[in-house]
C-alpha cells in the first residue's frame, strides 16, 4: 500500500492486511514534527500498532541530519524499514526542498540516504517519481545514485511531479530503471483492478507492485476478491469500529471516517443520497442505523455496481 496522507492510518493500515496486503507504511511524516511533535495528531500519525508487525514508517524532510535523526527515532518506535519520500508534489512539501524537490538535487537526495544508511540498522528504502516534469525527467539517474547509498528498495509513482495525479502513468519507466539497477523496483501508478497487477508485472518485470487509490474502499483489490454488498456493509462496521476505537475524540472521529464512506460506496444504488443524509447527523447511533438501513435496502449477496475485482 503507498503510504498517504491522512489516509494509511492504524485502523485502515489493519484492515488492507486482513485483505492481503503485505508491505505497509505510515503515511509520509514529517521528519521535523515527528522529532519537535508532542501533539496528539503527531502521535496518531507516527502510531505503529503491534498487531500490523512488520510496517515502515515514511519520512520527509531535506536536511540530512534531521531525516537520520528522525530515522533512528522511528526506529525506536519499531518501524519495521524507513521510507523516505522523495515524490511528493504538494507546494508546501516542495517549497521546503523536500519530496519531489529532491528530484532536482540527486546529490542532496543520495546525502539524505547516506546520512539515514549510517543512523539506522533497519533496512531503508525511498519512494521517488518520474522526473519533475516531462523536460527533467531524473528517476533513472536518482535511483542509481541510491542505489549506490544504499537503499535496499525503490518505489517509483511513474508521474512526473508536474503531473501531480493527473494522466496515465508511463510503467515503461519500471522497464528502463531495472535495466540501471539491481535493488528491487516497486512499480506505482495506475492499479485499480486486481489484474491490473499481473499486468504490471508481466509487462514490466517490476519487484512488485504498490496501490495508492485502487484501495481506496477497496482492500479487496489485494486479494482479488469481489466483494458482495454484504461484504462491503460488514467492512465498512469494522473498519469504523476501529476508526473510532483508535480516534479517541469521537466527533472528530466520525467527521473523518466520512471520506471512508464515500469510498466505500462509491457506485452503490442511492449511495450519494445516503450520503447526504449520513454526513448531516453527528451521532454514533445514529449513523450506524443509517448504515444498516441503507444496506438493508439493497439486495444483501448481489454484487456491487461496480466491478472491484476484475
Amino acid at each position: 500500500m503507498a503510504p498517504m496522507e491522512g489516509i494509511t492510518d492504524v485502523p485502515f493500515r489493519r484492515i488492507l492486511r486482513k485483505h492481503g496486503c503485505s508491505v505497509i507504511c505510515t503515511q509520509m511524516i514529517h521528519a521535523e514534527g515527528l522529532l519537535r511533535g508532542t501533539q496528539r495528531r503527531m502521535q496518531e500519525v507516527s502510531a505503529l500498532d503491534a498487531q500490523e508487525q512488520p510496517v515502515g514508517l515514511q519520512l520527509c524532510g531535506s536536511d540530512p541530519e534531521m531525516v537520520a535523526e528522525a530515522a533512528r527515532k522511528a526506529q525506536d518506535l519499531g518501524a519495521a524499514f524507513i521510507d523516505i519520500n522523495m515524490g511528493c508534489p504538494a507546494k508546501n512539501i516542495v517549497s521546503l526542498g523536500a519530496g519531489a524537490a529532491l528530484l532536482k538535487e540527486p546529490q542532496k537526495a543520495g546525502a539524505i540516504v547516506r546520512k539515514v544508511r549510517q543512523s539506522v540498522s533497519v533496512p531503508v528504502t525511498a519512494k521517488i517519481r518520474a522526473g519533475w516534469n516531462e523536460e527533467y525527467k531524473t528517476a533513472l539517474g536518482v535511483g542509481q545514485i541510491l542505489e549506490d547509498e544504499g537503499v535496499s528498495l525503490i518505489s517509483v509513482h511513474a508521474r512526473t511531479k508536474a503531473q501531480k495525479f493527473k494522466g496515465r502513468a508511463d510503467w515503461n519507466l519500471f522497464s528502463e530503471l531495472k535495466q540501471k539497477i539491481m535493488i528491487p523496483v516497486v512499480g506505482n501508478g495506475d492499479i485499480f483492478f486486481h489484474n491490473d497487477i499481473a499486468r504490471m508485472i508481466e509487462t514490466t518485470c517490476v519487484d512488485g507492485v504498490m496501490i495508492a487509490r485502487g484501495a481506496l474502499g477497496n482492500p479487496w483489490i489485494f486479494e482479488g476478491r469481489q466483494p458482495l454488498v454484504k461484504d462491503i456493509r460488514d467492512t465498512i462496521l469494522e473498519h469504523l469500529d476501529l476508526h473510532l476505537s483508535f480516534y479517541q475524540v469521537q466527533r472528530a472521529a466520525l467527521m473523518t471516517f466520512r471520506k471512508h464512506l464515500v469510498w466505500y460506496t462509491k457506485g452503490l444504488a442511492n449511495a450519494a443520497e445516503f450520503r447526504l443524509k449520513v454526513f448531516k447527523e453527528e451521532t454514533y447511533e445514529v449513523i450506524l442505523e443509517m448504515i444498516h438501513h441503507f444496506f438493508d435496502q439493497l439486495i444483501l449477496g448481489s454484487y456491487p455496481a461496480i466491478p472491484y475485482g476484475s
